[in-house]
């Protein structure tokens, strides 16, 4: 039972009315003629009042219209011989109901002939047609026009109008907006005893906006209003229960009313009011209240059946998520088409998503296309649809990518305002110039978007201007592009400025705020760069729990999900900030493929391909390779042709022709391959010549690019690419890899190097910088002379840098050194011990070999075995197959023919292509084993397999 009203100034209403500015005094009157009784704190309502009440007694049903025709067919043509049915039609159609369908479209065409027709109800139809001009679901929202209607409907009194035109212009959604104007407006609705009148100027009041305003005054207010209703509910009203209760639930106006503002929606629901049950059912999942999860079904699914279109999409979510709820895909599906059949668009993209497979289910993408092209028929459809259906032609509905028609509906969007529409046009014209109309194109769009702060427009014109085919280098440019993208919020920029090493705490506060403004605005990408922000502090203090509440918010179900699962796989995959974690990595790409995002579908199939001895996992990792390569990704055809042709049967092309693809779509580097790999000289030329054209943006392809054409004696060239890759390490960061392969390439003479000092000095600056690779090039050329003379001891000094940071293959350099007479040999013996010593597998091996053979010490069979056997337990094929060797001469231990093979099928098992071929020559002769034909013909078979691989 509602135990007090709000708090009043201490006037005892039964005696003397308070002072309500711009309430007149007769509504005022009206009000406590009705209701005698205090209104102070702690009064109590009586019993027939209490929301506990049997209603059912008093309530007055409301008068159902009946309706003679179907008005949704009606145009001018037609006679109007009761204006009262067609509005009643108008408002049906415009609200839905259980036995009519939502129809805005319908409702619109009635309620503007109804408001040029001379009859007694222009002004209610006045004020319901600027309603519905406001209503998304009814098409693009117009205030301006909406406004004009309003006004008319005000000039007839229609007090409804005025609560709605006020507003308008407390919000500030038309160019006339006045607060005073909205005051006026409201304390005339007030006074004709209009209770949304009322209580829309005690929420004025409150927000402070028309000065101070007593709060005793205020309360007064809300009490009168909710005396109103509470007469209305006397006369059998029971609309009025609803009213109450979302009086009561409104903090602003009654706090701490939500408890009894729940008693009254409950007395609604049992009345039949769907508005109360799907009211309820929102505070539940809201989280302002707590229920069971069957209580929240129960009541959305009365609102639904009762006809409620939000209620029915808010239940088919409900049950696609099985989120409250359990499970049930069919009975989502069937509510959400009724809801988008009530003209709600967002019941249709819910769909959509559904089909694509974001919620676990098989993808349908036709179902998918058609959902959305539906939600496009709708007049209250979004920009974000259009867009959904763009991307869904771009990527290809039937498998084949129509640029047309994604265009088309990117158009749309744009035209309706949608800025990062013009950045996904530019994108998809830079992917597929053929169809820009001029060349100039993709800039012009990413200069609009950019130029209407558009982030990822910005972002990409740093890319374009930085290398690109596009545009002229122009790193000045791409500097200001790019920090403006950062500045701006776009993620990738900051994570591009982060990675140059910027220790400026001040800048990392910046980015951090961006981040932070990127977030709030829904971008998923900078939830996951922000969430690492507050775990690592940079920019803003250690928050864990920040952290793991914008994490949790990038992965929520929803539009750009995937885009946050790809990046967060990717610094797993990468190590960024945390262990490399490959499981939990694969988990969120195959997430964000599900949901047919391409980038995870390459990301997914590029790490399933490199699954090797999963035939399965490899077959799905060029199958997902496949669809994104046929969707015109370069990237994706260059994966493909790195496989076998054996795997690449299923696609329909070779390798060589994959190459070719890709180079055709734009990838500079299998353009480079090409022309590496051709023995062909026009054929070389060709494909330098399609290089050349192409933007050759990394050090890496320059330095390609030079060795492709020293192999065609294209020496001049091969220099000016070789300078321009030198060039770039100077003036960027120096990254070890690009070192050694600089430093590789002038030791090999390309572009005419001379000096090989210059060259030893690039490959030490990579070593130096801990690339192991380096290390061993200079441990081998200094043994062999390739580097500059003959150096034993700078060899090993090397050699035995590769071995402590884990290179596996120098163990043996050290051995054949140590086998060499003299102090040089002992000091690679030496190297190997403490290596093994230390349970590094290699070298326990090569230890033990050189034990074995008398490398530097007098031979010590059974020591060496020792070791051997050492490195074989820890996984080493190379010393099982000594092993092998040992027992089947019987040097350092038994002689075991049976042990010999048994090591040796170790070694085979774990993918020694040589311990195969031995394996199967072993059960053909039935050495150590029984004779076994079949088997020896399938480890044959393997072994085959595994050295094409």
């Amino acid at each position: 039972m509602m135990k007090t009203l709000i708090r009043s100034n201490g006037t005892n209403l039964n005696k003397t009315a308070p002072r309500m500015p711009g309430v007149c005094a007769a509504a005022v009157a009206t009000a406590l003629m009705m209701f005698a009784a205090p209104v102070h704190a702690q009064v109590p309502l009586t019993r027939s009042l209490a929301p506990s009440a049997d209603f059912s007694k008093i309530c007055t049903p409301l008068p159902q219209p009946k309706l003679t025709r179907d008005w949704s067919k009606w145009d001018k043509s037609q006679p109007v011989p009761d204006p009262d049915e067609m509005y009643d039609a108008a408002v049906l159609y415009s609200e839905g109901g259980s036995g009519v369908a939502r129809d805005p479209v319908a409702a619109r065409r009635l309620l503007e002939d109804l408001a040029d027709r001379a009859w007694a109800g222009r002004g209610r139809a006045h004020f319901r047609l600027g309603k519905l001009l406001l209503e998304p679901v009814a098409g693009p929202v117009d205030p301006e026009r909406a406004a004009y209607h309003l006004a008319t409907a005000v000039s007839m009194l229609n007090m409804d109008a005025s609560v709605l035109l006020a507003k308008l212009h407390e919000q500030g959604q038309i160019s006339t907006a006045n607060v005073a104007e909205a005051e006026r407006l409201l304390r005339a609705a007030s006074a004709a005893g209009n209770v949304d009148g009322i209580i829309g100027l005690a929420r004025l009041q409150r927000s402070g906006r028309i000065g101070d305003v007593p709060q005793a005054a205020t309360s007064d207010l809300v009490n009168l209003g909710l005396q109103t209703l509470y007469g209305e509910l006397g006369q059998g009203k029971c609309r009025a229960l609803f009213e109450i209760a979302s009086i009561l639930s409104d903090d602003s106006l009654v706090p701490g009313g939500l408890t009894e503002a729940m008693k009254w929606f409950e007395a609604a629901a049992r009345q039949g009011d769907p508005k109360a049950d799907l009211a309820l059912a929102e505070i539940y999942l809201e989280g302002r209240a707590k229920a069971a999860p069957d209580i929240i079904i129960g009541h959305l699914t009365r609102a639904a059946e009762a006809g409620e279109p939000r209620a029915m999409a808010v239940l088919g979510e409900r049950l696609l998520l099985g989120d409250r709820a359990p499970k049930d895909v069919g009975k989502a599906v069937v509510w959400l088409e009724r809801a988008g059949a009530n003209a709600d668009p967002e019941a249709y993209k819910l769909l959509a998503r559904h089909y694509r497979g974001e919620f676990g289910e098989a993808q349908n993408l036709s179902k998918a296309a058609d959902a959305l092209t539906r939600a496009s028929a709708l007049p209250g459809h979004t920009t974000s649809i259009l867009v959904g259906l763009a991307r869904l032609h771009a990527s290809g509905i039937d498998g084949q990518p129509d640029i047309k028609a994604a265009l088309t509906f990117y158009r749309r969007a744009a035209d309706r305002g949608d800025i990062g529409s013009l950045t996904d046009m530019a994108k998809l014209l830079l992917a597929h110039p053929q169809a820009a109309s001029q060349s100039e194109e993709p800039m012009r769009l990413l200069k609009e978007a950019a130029g209407r702060s558009n982030p990822e427009a910005m972002g990409l014109l740093a890319d374009l201007y930085t290398c690109s085919a596009v545009v002229p280098q122009d790193s000045a440019q791409a500097k200001a592009w790019l920090e403006r993208a950062a500045e701006a919020g776009h993620a990738r920029s900051i994570n591009a400025l982060a990675s140059q090493g910027t220790s400026d705490p001040a800048a990392a506060q910046r980015m951090t705020a961006a981040l932070l403004q990127a977030a709030e605005r829904g971008d998923r990408e900078s939830m996951i760069l922000l969430s690492d922000a507050y775990r690592a502090g940079h920019g803003v203090a250690v928050d864990e729990k920040a952290a793991e509440r914008w994490r949790a918010a990038a992965l929520m179900p929803g539009e750009g999900r995937s885009r946050a699962l790809v990046l967060l796989a990717r610094k797993l995959m990468n190590a960024e900030g945390e262990a490399r974690d490959e499981i939990a990595a694969r988990k969120l790409l195959e997430e964000a493929a599900q949901e047919n995002d391409a980038a995870a579908q390459l990301e997914l199939g590029r790490l399933l391909v490199g699954k090797r001895g999963q035939s399965t996992e490899a077959a799905r990792g060029i199958q997902l390779l496949h669809k994104v390569a046929t969707s015109g990704n370069s990237v994706a055809m260059l994966a493909l042709a790195e496989q076998s042709g054996e795997q690449l049967q299923p696609t329909g092309k070779t390798a060589l022709e994959w190459r070719k693809a890709a180079a055709d779509a734009g990838n500079t580097r299998a353009a480079i391959t090409l022309a590496s790999s051709t023995k062909d000289d026009a054929e070389a030329a060709r494909w330098l010549a399609r290089a050349e054209a192409l933007p050759v943006c990394t050090a890496r392809d320059m330095i390609d690019l030079s060795q492709a054409y020293h192999k065609t004696a294209g020496v001049e060239r091969a220099s000016s690419w070789l300078k321009r890759a030198q060039n770039e390490v100077q003036s960027g960061a120096r990254d070890p890899a690009v070192l050694f392969l600089i430093g590789r390439v002038m030791v090999e003479g390309v572009g005419g190097t001379t000096s090989k000092q210059e060259a030893v000095d690039y490959i030490k600056l990579s070593a130096d910088a801990g690339r192991v690779e380096a290390m061993r090039y200079l441990g081998r050329g200094y043994v062999s002379g390739q580097v500059g003379e003959h150096n034993t001891s700078a060899a090993i000094g090397w050699l035995s840098k590769a071995l402590r940071s884990g290179d596996a293959s120098v163990a043996a350099d050290l051995s054949r050194i140590a086998a060499v007479p003299g102090n040089e040999g002992a000091e690679a013996l030496a190297i190997l011990k403490e290596s093994a010593e230390r349970g590094f597998a290699p070298g326990m091996r090569e230890y033990g070999r050189s034990l074995q053979l008398g490398f530097g010490v007098p031979a010590q069979p059974e020591a060496g075995a020792a070791w051997l056997r050492k490195a074989a337990d820890a996984g080493d094929t190379g010393a099982m197959k000594e092993l092998s060797r040992a027992y089947a001469s019987g040097y350092g231990v038994e002689l075991s023919a049976r042990a010999s093979t048994e090591w040796l099928q170790r070694a085979a098992q774990a993918g020694d292509a040589e311990a195969m071929y031995n394996l199967s020559l072993a059960m053909t002769l039935g050495f150590g084993t029984e004779v076994n034909a079949s088997a020896a013909q399938e480890w044959l078979k393997t072994a085959e397999g595994a050295a094409r691989k």
